[in-house]
Order: structure tokens, then sequence, then C-alpha cells
């Protein structure tokens, strides 16, 4: 894992300048919540993070390389950051398990990986759950 930074960032959608000036530092090993009203650019800052969205200034930094930048623009396949998005993300026939483990490569320690995840985001005990059975918080 590495430092997330993100410095001066802006995102303009036209003359609509929707993302302004935005810094963060995330260290590794670190949980980060956005948090604020509908419309504020939650959802762009982490699309952009995600190279979901290009930026329109500022930096972007993965460990010790750019993806995001002047020229510089790496797409989301080559960035290893993954994002779930709050609707509409998850299989509504699996439990919560086997939509956590349908990203995973199968094998030995694969349940073990599961479960660790699930514990990592407060969701212990939840895997048996289905999507539909979730809070918005879950």
């Amino acid at each position: 894992m590495a430092t997330v930074d993100i410095r001066g960032v802006e995102k303009y959608f036209g003359a609509a300048h929707i993302i302004r000036g935005v810094d963060i530092s995330i260290e590794d090993g670190q949980f980060a919540v956005l948090v604020g009203p509908s419309g504020c650019g939650k959802s762009t800052l982490l699309r952009m993070l995600a190279g979901l969205e290009e930026i329109s200034k500022g930096e972007i930094r993965i460990g010790d390389r750019v993806v995001s930048g002047p020229g510089v623009h790496v797409p989301p396949e080559r960035r290893r950051i993954g994002m779930v998005f709050q609707d509409w993300a998850l299989f509504p026939h699996l439990d919560v398990a086997r939509n956590v483990a349908y990203g995973l490569p199968r094998g030995p320690g694969r349940d073990e990986r599961v479960a660790e995840a699930l514990a990592m985001v407060g969701l212990a005990g939840l895997g048996d759950r289905m999507p539909g059975t979730l809070s918005g918080g879950q």
C-alpha cells in the first residue's frame, strides 16, 4: 500500500467549478471519510482518485507516482485503486461474503481474505446477509 496525496485538485464541468483546491493526504493504513451534502463533489473527488474522471487542476499521487497532474492521466486499470459505488454496486442475488469474494482470486485462503475484508470495514459477522438487508451505512 502507499500514501495517497491529493494536492490543489480542482474540477470544472464547463463553467461549473465543482471541486476547489482540495488537499488531502492519506497515509498507508489510514482510513479516510468524505462527508458533505449531496452535490458537494464527494463522488467526483473519488472518481478522480480512481482515474474515472480527469482532474482540471492540481495533482494526485499514489506513493511516489503521479497518477493525475499536468499532462498526466494514468488510466483506472493501472492505478490499483478500487471504488465501490454506494448504489447498484452489489449483486443482489449473492450474499455479502460472495459479493466480496467475487473480486478475489479463487483458491486457498480466499475465505480468510473475505473475513478480513469484512472485519476491516466493520461488517464482521454479516457475510451471510443479502445486500438488500443492509443499511446504507453498511
